[in-house]
C-alpha cells in the first residue's frame, strides 16, 4: 500500500476542505483506506497550535478546538502519527543544515519511513529533489 507524508500546511488545508486536486486525491484514498497518510507529531502539534489561535487558512477561519482538529485528523480521520524515534533523528541529523526544523522533520520522517512523496506546498522541499504532491 502506498504511504505518504503530510506536512502541517496540507493538514490545515484539509481541515478547511480546500486541497488542490492531486493532494485531495491522496487524502481521499487515505479516507477510503487505500493509502496510508502519515504525519510526524511535530506537524500535528503545529496544526493544533494553529487551530488554538484561530488562524486563517486559504481565507477560511479555522473553527473548533485543537481536540476537534485532532479527532478530524487522527481520531476519526485519515492520518496516522509517524513515529519520531532514532531512525528519524538519524535522518534529521543528515538534513539539519538544509532545512528549518519544521521542514527537516518532515523530510526526515519521509526518508526514515520511505514514503512515496510529501504532501506539501513547500517549494524548498521540492527544490531539494524530494518528491512532492500538491497541485
Amino acid at each position: 500500500m502506498a504511504t505518504y507524508t503530510a506536512d502541517a500546511v496540507s493538514l490545515l488545508v484539509y481541515l478547511v476542505d480546500a486541497l488542490p486536486s492531486e493532494a485531495d486525491q491522496v487524502f481521499a484514498e487515505a479516507e477510503a483506506g487505500e493509502t496510508v497518510l502519515q504525519a510526524p507529531s511535530t506537524a500535528l502539534a503545529e496544526v493544533l497550535y494553529s487551530v488554538s489561535r484561530d488562524k486563517d487558512v486559504r481565507g477560511i477561519t479555522l473553527t473548533g478546538t485543537p481536540e476537534d482538529a485532532r479527532q478530524a485528523l487522527v481520531g476519526n480521520g485519515p492520518i496516522s502519527v509517524a513515529p519520531i524515534d532514532d531512525a528519524e533523528l538519524v535522518e534529521y541529523a543528515q538534513v539539519v543544515d538544509e532545512f528549518s526544523i519544521h521542514d527537516g522533520m518532515i523530510v526526515a520522517s519521509h526518508r526514515a519511513q520511505d514514503t512515496e512523496a510529501i504532501i506539501t506546498t513547500d517549494g524548498e522541499i521540492g527544490d531539494a529533489d524530494y518528491q512532492t504532491v500538491w497541485d
